[in-house]
């Protein structure tokens, strides 16, 4: 009889377990198919780019401006600064939470500079954090000419200085928009995104080219316009964002960009094999990848495009008719394509004009709001104005 009773004890330890196994796991698929928490952490902000997060979990974060170019340093108002959210409130939106490390540096629009008929607002671009607290960044500054067509790039490429401030120093100059950088820690390699060039490069610290790779054209003929990257440390390879370019005389009409041609392309460094990893995009403007092989990301606009801008359109003026400026607004999204192979989730819709994505330890941060800072703007709500912002995005892993 003992015996028996140690027996039935015995089973119903292991029916407990096995319920509460059951539990658990009910409990982790429950909290895996939560919605994904989206937190606005600053406001406010002149086109926010590129993101690192500090060891202490505070921000580094590039804003390039207003677009407004001048050679008067009073104008230039593009900026490289640390986010510290000193009280606490989970934002950075109270004073003194935005500490300006880099100051004064170059912005200018795309509209007036190049005659894209888009307000896109460039400068400073994407960032790098490293371990040893150098801070690498890309930038674009302009040399006007007498027309759009000799314009030159006088001071673009890339650039360090510490996270804690002090000197400028820059690595190289390229001769067209560099707009996304990345770090290989393992092998102290940089992978930049030369947009302007259509070009994918391979840098050491010091600015030595290692590679340059020349990318094809799209299906329609368009240029790719490689928008962002990262470097893949599951790989060794660089998986770059084909944003899809201008697509001159199609039925007499210049397009912005094609619908369902932007894509992800995976680039291996070791034997220079390009091939497709996302397919069916519309402006992929950045991606990022996680640990676990997860890969995000980020569309501008899901839609076709809109109407495009005059060369001349009134930027400035705060009596100028609302206008998209080339790519509807507020139909952006951030979406995850999972390591196994599963249908993609959409982690984060209705984003207005999303440029940058960076994930760090369970978190993506995007910058949204391209474009002119305070431009009168029409969304499904009503008239708005554009508006600078960073958001944080967690609990959409399983």
């Amino acid at each position: 009889m003992y015996k028996l009773l140690l027996v039935a004890k015995s089973s119903y330890r292991r029916v407990y377990i096995i319920l509460l196994l059951t539990a658990c796991l009910l409990m982790t698929s429950v909290i895996s198919a939560q919605e994904p928490t989206i937190e606005r952490l600053a406001t406010g902000l002149q086109n926010p780019r590129g993101i690192a997060v500090m060891p202490d979990g505070r921000l580094l974060a590039a804003q390039s401006g207003t677009g407004f170019y001048s050679r008067n340093e009073s104008r230039r108002t593009g900026s490289l600064s640390v986010f510290d959210d000193v009280n606490g409130d989970g934002d950075y939106d109270d004073e003194g939470e935005i500490i300006p490390i880099v100051s004064n540096i170059a912005t200018y629009n795309s509209l007036t500079l190049f005659e894209t008929g888009l307000d896109e607002v460039n400068g400073i671009n994407d960032i790098v954090l490293l371990d040893d607290g150098r801070l690498f960044f890309s930038k674009d500054e302009p040399a006007p000419g007498i027309s759009p067509e000799d314009l030159a790039f006088a001071d673009t490429g890339i650039f360090w200085v510490d996270s804690s401030g002090g000197d400028v120093t820059r690595i190289i100059n390229r001769p067209a928009t560099i707009n996304a950088i990345d770090y290989d820690a393992e092998n102290d390699i940089f992978y930049l995104a030369e947009s302007g060039l259509d070009r994918l490069l391979a840098m050491t610290p010091d600015g030595e080219i290692l590679q340059e790779v020349q990318l094809n054209l799209l299906a329609h003929d368009q240029h790719p316009v490689p928008a962002g990257l990262t470097f893949d440390p599951n790989t060794g390879d660089v998986l770059v964002a084909l944003f899809s370019g201008l697509i001159p005389d199609y039925y007499g009409i210049v397009l912005t960009f094609m619908p369902g041609d932007a894509k992800i392309i995976r680039f291996n460094p070791e034997t220079g094999d390009i091939s497709d990893e996302i397919t069916g995009l519309t402006t992929a403007v950045d991606v990022a990848i996680d640990e676990h092989g997860n890969i995000f990301v980020v569309e501008l606009t899901k839609l076709w495009a809109s109407e495009v801008m005059p060369p001349d359109f009134p930027l400035l003026d705060p009596d100028t008719p609302p206008d998209s400026g080339g790519y509807v607004r507020f139909s952006g999204r951030v979406s995850m394509y999972p390591a196994d192979g599963g249908d993609p989730v959409i982690l984060a819709d209705g984003l207005d004009e999303p440029t940058n994505v960076t994930y760090h330890e369970g978190a993506l941060y995007i910058s949204v709001g391209q474009g002119t800072p305070g431009r009168s703007i029409v969304t499904r709500d009503g008239l708005t104005q554009i508006t600078g912002e960073i958001y944080r995005i967690t609990n959409f892993l399983p």
